[in-house]
């Protein structure tokens, strides 16, 4: 019965990830289609010709011709589609293309149940890295970024790496198929030593990475409610300024600073509880000890934690767009609620993703002893 149960779980596990990747795709191809059709030549000076959305969190800014490019021209020269892509942007596509296959014979093979007869460990490498050497590649290109053109708070920007959006998902597939691997390893066997060390190498790294970086972005956040100068809001990978300037009073501007930092203080604690259940759940892994209670309860509380956060972040989002679109003028005076998941920040992705995890260590068998 028990058996039939998780049996049932990776069905419907497998086929929401597989919708998930298909529509994800749908969506891309989509945008590309349009950016492709949209015709904006006729674009007059005295417009405000629409570009695009620029996302932060639970709002996204409108970027046009009036408010983010210097003149027209500017404007049309940034809306024309590479029309020759270089060897980067193949590389890129290719990489996409082997990660979703790569996922996709994994989900296939854990539905066949055919996951520890073949070395199903190395597509999780696979789409992990590919998906973060991407990553990486698209970072170092607006690490590089010209802001010719550009003016007002556009003009401002400055490089932001965000860890959780550009990481975070390479790292829950690298980390699970370290712990599979752990896995294949014993069954066959084999040497773990190599895995176990891989597994505290990646345990140390994420600790330090992920709570440093935390650690550097909650004390930024708590300088700007007492600084003079304008905050800086993320924008996927830069920093955009909140200038006061464009802002009623400074009691408003503060009111505003004190919305976002109670907004985002459930994110951080949840986030800190999550990345705590990972790093326990990969030490313990290379202790032997990986489908235990013990691991499967703490990635449940921490997408639980996540799940609460998401909720509370996205309530005071719509709070929030109304605070802004009253106490500010110009970009900031006409933004427009959204969720995070597109840029990656949104807390429920994660929840989902934790679960996923839970329910996939129950493929490897149950142990509650070290080895």
């Amino acid at each position: 019965m028990a058996t039939d149960n998780l049996l049932k779980k990776f069905h419907l596990i497998n086929f929401t990830v597989r919708m998930l990747i298909i529509g994800f795709l749908v969506f891309c191809a989509v945008q590309m289609f349009a950016l492709h059709i949209v015709n904006d030549d006729t674009v007059q000076p005295d417009s405000s010709g629409f570009y695009g959305h620029n996302y932060c969190g639970t709002f996204f800014i409108d970027i046009t011709c009036d408010n983010s490019f210097i003149d027209e021209e500017s404007y049309t020269k940034a809306i024309q589609p590479d029309s020759n892509p270089v060897i980067q942007d193949i590389l890129l596509n290719t990489a996409s293309v082997v990660m979703v296959l790569s996922l996709l014979i994994f989900l296939h093979r854990a539905d066949k149940q055919t996951m520890h007869s073949k070395r199903t460990a190395w597509l999780l490498f696979l789409s992990g890295g590919l998906y973060a050497a991407g990553n990486t590649v698209v970072e170092i290109q607006l690490l590089t970024s010209q802001t010719d053109g550009l003016k007002g708070i556009m003009a401002t920007q400055s490089y932001y790496p965000q860890l959780y959006a550009v990481y975070g998902i390479p790292l829950l597939l690298i980390a699970y198929g370290l712990i599979l691997l752990y896995y294949e390893q014993i069954s066959r066997g084999k040497s773990v030593i190599p895995v176990r060390r891989a597994l505290k190498i990646c345990t140390w790294l994420t600790a330090i990475s992920i709570f440093g970086f935390m650690l550097w972005r909650f004390i930024i956040r708590c300088y700007e409610l007492f600084s003079e100068s304008n905050a800086r809001l993320p924008f996927y990978s830069v920093l955009l300024d909140l200038p006061k300037s464009e802002c009623v009073s400074d009691s408003a501007y503060t009111k505003v600073l004190l919305l976002r930092f109670v907004k985002d203080l459930p994110v951080f604690a949840a986030s800190a509880i999550a990345v705590l259940a990972l790093i326990k759940l990969m030490h313990s892994a290379a202790d032997g000890q990986i489908n235990t209670t013990g691991n499967r309860r703490q990635l449940k509380f921490a997408a639980l934690a996540l799940a609460v956060s998401s909720v509370i972040f996205n309530l005071l989002g719509l709070v929030e767009v109304n605070m802004l679109n009253e106490s500010f003028t110009g970009i900031y005076g006409d933004v427009t609620y959204t969720i995070g998941i597109r840029s990656g920040c949104e807390p429920m992705l994660y929840a989902f993703l934790l679960i996923i995890i839970e329910i996939y260590l129950q493929a490897i068998p149950q142990t509650e002893k070290s080895r």
